[in-house]
């Protein structure tokens, strides 16, 4: 099975694709953490990128793809696997139908996770990460066991520069621009499904789960 998620930032997307890889056959693949992982490891691309997601901005097509291609080689393809945003814009539709013909892939369902802007704000300003794991917490609906640190790895929380207010806001504008095109276009598949992201974790992964017939 091969699943892409996607929704306006604090939906929960990621969250809710942790928990299908905890209890299932899943891996997740996001560009998020791909940028960071590539950034800090010194890629020429990264860097490149970096130029444009450290400022809330979309990352061109051609360099996210450039980046994407090589980094699903890190993932096991006999298992399901969960993309996370990697079609922002629906000019990369055909480069991501491509990238999952060259592994022998098709996509199963699109899944759209609906949030408004105003909780998507709330939810976002107060996320803190570990740039150490990637983990990600949230001092309202996913609490860190010590306050400030990672349960994971232990290493002290921070705010990534474009989960501030200001850069929230702009990423929500990009984001409100693009996704009409994208979700006609999987819509016309028959391959979208759409999620009610306001409720609790617990909620919204229970009917995920039911509508993914796991």
């Amino acid at each position: 099975m091969t699943l892409l998620f996607h929704g306006p930032s604090g939906c929960g997307k990621d969250t809710q694709s942790e928990l299908l890889v905890s209890k299932y056959v899943f891996q997740s693949i996001g560009t998020g953490e791909m940028f960071r992982k590539m950034y800090s490891d010194g890629d020429i691309s990264a860097i490149k990128a970096h130029e444009y997601w450290s400022k809330g901005l979309f990352v061109p097509n051609d360099l996210v793809y450039e980046m994407l291609g090589r980094w699903i080689n890190n993932y096991d393809q006999e298992k399901d696997w969960i993309f996370i945003s990697v079609v922002r814009e629906v000019g990369q539709i055909p480069l991501f139908d491509s990238l999952l013909e060259g592994k022998g892939r098709s996509l199963d369902k699109f899944v759209h996770f609906v949030l408004s802007e105003e909780a998507a704000i709330e939810r976002m300003s107060l996320r803190r990460v570990c740039v150490n794991c990637d983990a990600t917490y949230h001092s309202k609906y996913k609490k860190e066991k010590v306050e400030g640190y990672c349960d994971k790895c232990g290493t002290m929380l921070s705010q990534r520069e474009d989960d501030k207010p200001e850069k929230i806001v702009k990423r929500l504008a990009e984001y409100n621009r693009t996704i009409e095109p994208i979700l006609q276009e999987y819509r016309n598949r028959g391959i979208l499904l759409e999620i009610d992201a306001n409720p609790s974790i617990e909620v919204i992964h229970t009917n995920l789960v039911k509508l993914l017939n796991l």
